[in-house]
């Protein structure tokens, strides 16, 4: 009797995985999406854009599959996650208007950094000696991408592209903590028309409601359904079968595919540093998930 539940078992992990691993292919093009937008648009403009575009299309598959929307404003940790889901969509786009795609996929990588670390002090999960190392080295790597030499905007930038990949780490975890309860479409609509409320706020007070219609317009709307509505819902949807950590852990992949969308548009700094620093990043979030596994 206990074959079949193991089988059973290992079938939900590697759904799970498939999830997961989509939705790092699928989330990979919204770097170059982003940067495109960047000719036409503000960071506060394409964020706020980006997560209309992020209701609407949510919204749509809400209507055709009939669900039923219920009211979740009075619930608070709902609330945050549309707080720093808004948060970390605005980083995004400042560190995508001062570095190239591939810079932002690979400091990026420190999302899992940040992901493993509320696991252990929200979530309570435990440091493995083994998680050390591969930390430092991402640390390492990231010191090696970095143009120390460069002006105070890519400075700015790099400093976005960190402060981004926690706020969304920290939102994905207050999604694991949701998921369960709240259907998958619901909560991503929640999270979305919370974070467009927030910085359609901002945006008033910025002064920039003013857009430039152009093909910014139709970039951002790509980049909301692969970010927004698609890679979120396939992350979403593996969570369910594998552990938060776990989910994060594939994301290592993450920079490999945006240098391939990346390099026929825009000009990457292979620098022999970059190169070092860049495979160090990868092979540091490679070994977390094996050692991950062994665990």
């Amino acid at each position: 009797m206990s074959k079949p539940k193991n089988n059973v078992g290992e079938a939900n992990i590697n759904k799970g995985i498939w999830f997961n691993l989509s939705s790092v292919a699928v989330m990979s093009l919204t770097p170059v999406l982003n940067k495109i937008s960047m000719s036409t648009l503000t960071p506060l403009q394409a964020g706020f854009l980006n997560a209309i575009f992020s209701v609407i299309i949510t919204y749509a598959v809400i209507k055709f599959k009939r669900q039923t929307i219920p009211n979740l404003f009075k619930n608070k940790l709902v609330m945050l996650l549309g707080l720093t889901n808004a948060i970390g969509i605005l980083l995004q786009y400042v560190s995508v208007s001062l570095l190239d795609p591939v810079s932002v996929g690979l400091f990026g990588r420190f999302y899992i950094v940040f992901a493993l670390l509320l696991s252990i002090i929200i979530m309570h999960e435990k440091l493995a000696k083994s998680d050390i190392m591969p930390i430092i080295l991402t640390l390492f790597g990231t010191i090696l991408i970095t143009n120390f030499h460069g002006s105070i905007n890519s400075y700015f930038g790099i400093l976005s592209a960190i402060s981004y990949t926690f706020f969304f780490a920290l939102t994905n975890m207050l999604a694991k903590k949701n998921i369960e309860n709240v259907e998958t479409n619901i909560l991503l609509l929640y999270n979305q028309a919370i974070s467009a409320i927030i910085i359609g706020i901002i945006l008033l007070f910025a002064n920039q409601i003013i857009f430039n219609f152009n093909s910014g317009v139709i970039s951002i709307f790509g980049s909301a359904f692969a970010s927004g509505f698609l890679g979120l819902y396939l992350f979403y949807e593996g969570l369910k079968y594998i552990s938060f950590r776990n989910a994060n852990l594939i994301r290592a992949l993450n920079p490999i595919f945006v240098f391939i969308f990346s390099f026929p548009f825009f000009k990457v700094p292979m620098t022999p540093s970059f190169i070092l620093g860049g495979s160090l990043i990868i092979i540091s979030i490679l070994w977390l998930g094996i050692a991950s596994r062994k665990n």
